[in-house]
C-alpha cells in the first residue's frame, strides 16, 4: 500500500512492518491543544485561588472589629421594690424559707425589685479581624431616673471599701465616666491607654469590669461604649446585657429609708423578714434566734 503525502512509514513493533506516522500538522495541533489546556487549568486555578483570597477578605472585613461575649454575675444586696409591690405574710414565710441570693432572685422576678450595688460584668474579647486590632478606651453612656420607692429590702449589713486594682471601674450615675483603677497608693488613674488591648484574629482577653453606683438615689440603664482601633480607622461598639442595657441601682443611704412605705430586714441580717428599726445598722434588732448568722 503506497503512503499518502506527507506521511512516513515506521517500524511495525510486532511484525516488522511500517505503519504511517500522523501527519506533522496533527501532531502540532495535539502540542497546542496540551498548552491551551494547561494554561486554562492555571488561569482557572488562579481564580479560585484569588476567589478564596476575596472570599477571606470580605470575611474578616465585615462586621465589628472586636465580637463580645457578656457575662452579668448574680448580686446580692438591698432590693428596691416599687410602690405598687407588697409583700404579704405568706410572701415574707416563704421568703424566710430561701437562701439570702435566692431572695433577691425571687424579689428582682416576683415584685419587679430593683437589686442596688455594684454590677460585675466579664466582656470576652476576640479579634475579629485579619489584621490585630486595640482596644484603647472603655466609657459608659446611661439613662438615668429616680428610685420608684415603695418597699426597702435590706440584705447586706455594712459594705466592703476598696476595689479590686486590675478591675476596670467604672462609675454609674454621675455622667459620663471612663475606664479607671486605683494604684497601691489608693490614687485614681485611667485605665486606658496605659492598658491598651491589642487582639489578632481570634484570639481571646477577659476584661472584668465594675459599673460602680452612686448613692444619690438613681436607677441607670447602662451601655459600655468601646473604642477599637481597626488599622487606621477609630471604631465605637456599644455594649449591652444579654436583656439589653445593664440596670445599675444606687445603694441607699439609711436617710433615704424614711421615703419608703416599708423597709425589712432579710436576706443575711435577718433569717425571718422583720421591719427596720431606727439605726438598725448599728445594732440589728432582728430577734431572739433570729439572726442570719447564727
Amino acid at each position: 500500500m503506497s503512503t499518502p503525502p506527507g506521511e512516513r512509514e515506521q517500524p511495525n513493533d510486532t511484525d516488522g512492518t511500517t505503519k504511517p506516522r500522523p501527519p506533522v500538522w496533527r501532531r502540532a495541533g495535539v502540542w497546542i491543544g496540551g498548552v491551551v489546556a494547561a494554561a486554562l487549568t492555571t488561569v482557572v486555578a488562579g481564580l479560585v485561588t484569588q476567589g478564596f483570597g476575596w472570599f477571606e477578605t470580605a470575611v474578616s472585613t465585615q462586621g465589628d472589629p472586636v465580637e463580645i461575649r457578656v457575662d452579668a454575675e448574680a448580686r446580692m444586696d438591698d432590693v428596691a421594690l416599687p410602690p405598687d409591690a407588697t409583700l404579704s405574710s405568706s410572701e415574707l414565710a416563704e421568703l424566710a424559707g430561701l437562701s439570702a441570693e435566692q431572695q433577691v432572685e425571687w424579689l428582682e422576678e416576683n415584685e419587679h425589685g430593683a437589686i442596688s450595688g455594684t454590677l460585675t460584668v466579664t466582656l470576652y474579647l476576640t479579634g475579629n479581624r485579619a489584621g490585630t486590632v486595640r482596644i484603647t478606651d472603655l466609657a459608659a453612656v446611661e439613662t438615668c431616673e429616680q428610685i420608684s420607692r415603695g418597699t426597702l429590702v435590706r440584705m447586706v449589713a455594712g459594705r466592703g471599701a476598696g476595689v479590686e486594682s486590675e478591675v476596670a471601674n467604672v462609675d454609674v450615675g454621675e455622667g459620663p465616666s471612663n475606664a479607671y483603677v486605683f494604684d497601691e497608693t489608693g490614687e485614681r488613674k485611667d485605665f486606658f491607654p496605659e492598658r491598651t488591648i491589642t487582639l489578632a484574629r481570634d484570639e481571646e482577653v477577659p476584661l472584668v469590669v465594675d459599673l460602680l453606683p452612686d448613692f444619690n438615689g438613681s436607677t441607670c440603664e447602662v451601655e459600655l461604649d468601646l473604642t477599637v482601633w481597626d488599622g487606621d480607622e477609630e471604631r465605637h461598639q456599644l455594649i449591652s446585657g444579654p436583656d439589653g442595657p445593664f440596670v445599675v441601682t444606687s445603694i441607699e443611704l439609711d436617710d433615704a429609708e424614711g421615703e419608703y412605705d416599708a423597709v425589712y430586714l432579710g436576706g443575711g441580717i435577718c433569717q425571718r423578714y422583720v421591719v427596720a428599726t431606727p439605726n438598725w445598722s448599728s445594732m440589728p434588732s432582728c430577734g431572739e434566734g433570729n439572726d442570719a448568722q447564727q
